[in-house]
Order: structure tokens, then C-alpha cells, then sequence
């Protein structure tokens, strides 16, 4: 089953998605929470210690610079738009009983967009999970 909570800013979209997830998971079910908000606090929301502490996916530059061979700090050039990210999910994610946790990250400065090394690798990652993984 995937599940994604969206819509109007402020309506309680954190709260119902936290609900649901520790609801999921004392049920005994496997769950992948993805937090995709530029203004992350799913982590907190569910109880996950350190959550201040969590890097968003798309700030790992090193890991953007190893999959998609480009450097995220330049503008223009090549790289790859197929990365390989069936490895992250298990590799990256913050555990809570049943629960892994990613919290994506989003773009930050000008320069950066939707044809971006940051936002190539986020979108490949979303796609493996939507549909490969069976959490």
C-alpha cells in the first residue's frame, strides 16, 4: 500500500501523516515515511530522537556528487539521470520500532531546479519506492 498526504499549508497534513504511520506500524506493519515538506518535522511528529539532526537527502552532496556525477555546487554540465538508489532506502533511513524514516530535503538557492543532480537523484529515489518497494 503507498500512501501520500497532501494539500492546503497548515491544515494538519504532519499530524494525520504521523497518526497514521505509528497506527500502521503498532498494527505490525513495515513503513517507509517519507517526509518531502520544505518545512520538515515528520520526525518529530512521530518521536524519532535526534530528528533536528537528520540531513536531508538532497543537502548529502557527497552522495549527489557519487550517483549522479555531478558536483551539486556547479551550475551546467552532464550527469546521470538514471542514479542508482535501490541501496538508500535501507542505507539512509532513521528506524523507530517498524518504522524508517527519509526526509528528502528540497531546492535552496537559485541555480538549482527540476533538471538539477539533487533533484534527479530525489526523483529517482521517489520512483523506486512507488514502485519497487512493498512498504
Amino acid at each position: 500500500m503507498k500512501l501520500a498526504v497532501s494539500g492546503k499549508g497548515g491544515v494538519g497534513k504532519t499530524t494525520f501523516a504521523a497518526l497514521l504511520i505509528r497506527t500502521l506500524s503498532d498494527q505490525g506493519k513495515k513503513v517507509l515515511a517519507i517526509d518531502a515538506d520544505p518545512d520538515a518535522n515528520l520526525a518529530a511528529g512521530l518521536g524519532i530522537e535526534g530528528a533536528d539532526r537528520i540531513v536531508p537527502i538532497a543537502e548529502m552532496k557527497e552522495l549527489v556528487l557519487e550517483r549522479t556525477g555531478a558536483n551539486p555546487d556547479t551550475i551546467g554540465g552532464y550527469f546521470k539521470l538514471n542514479p542508482r538508489v535501490d541501496d538508500l532506502p535501507d542505507a539512509l533511513s532513521a528506524r523507530l520500532g517498524n518504522i524508517k524514516f527519509m526526509r528528502l530535503g528540497g531546492v535552496k538557492k537559485g541555480g538549482s531546479g527540476c533538471i538539477c543532480p539533487e533533484s534527479t537523484l530525489l526523483r529517482a529515489l521517489v520512483m523506486h519506492i512507488v514502485l519497487r518497494r512493498d512498504e
